[in-house]
């Protein structure tokens, strides 16, 4: 099952970067993943069963742009997998999805790496 996924909403430049605890990418793939959530009917509570956390909570501040906690790599394959949406997807637009391999390849290890920091 895919999800079309429309913008995140305003562009977030360097200029408004202060405003926000995540970085462009940290914000994109969060707001995917909550995307499917809410496509699911997942509450906060069931995703965190999901990942085995001990505080839903956390899903919560994962998802606000007021704290800097983010989802890990390892994190993101389980709900990729939970989803049945691939994990590339998460981090690629459909248009650098459909770039040839060897692009599509350098771009998506470039926004994971940017993801990371």
């Amino acid at each position: 099952m895919w999800v079309h996924f429309t913008p995140v909403g305003p562009t977030f430049d360097s200029q408004n970067m202060s405003k926000y605890m995540k970085t462009d990418i940290q914000l994109e793939v969060i707001f995917k993943i909550k995307q499917l959530r809410q496509h699911d009917k997942i509450s906060q509570a069931h995703l965190a069963d999901i990942l085995s956390l001990s505080s839903y909570g956390l899903i919560g501040s994962i998802e606000s742009t007021k704290y800097p906690h983010k989802y890990t790599l390892a994190q993101l394959k389980i709900l990729s997998d939970h989803f049945e949406f691939p994990f590339s997807n998460l981090f690629l637009t459909d248009e650098e999805c459909a770039l040839p391999k060897e692009k599509f390849v350098k771009v998506l290890i470039n926004k994971i790496i940017e993801y990371g920091k």
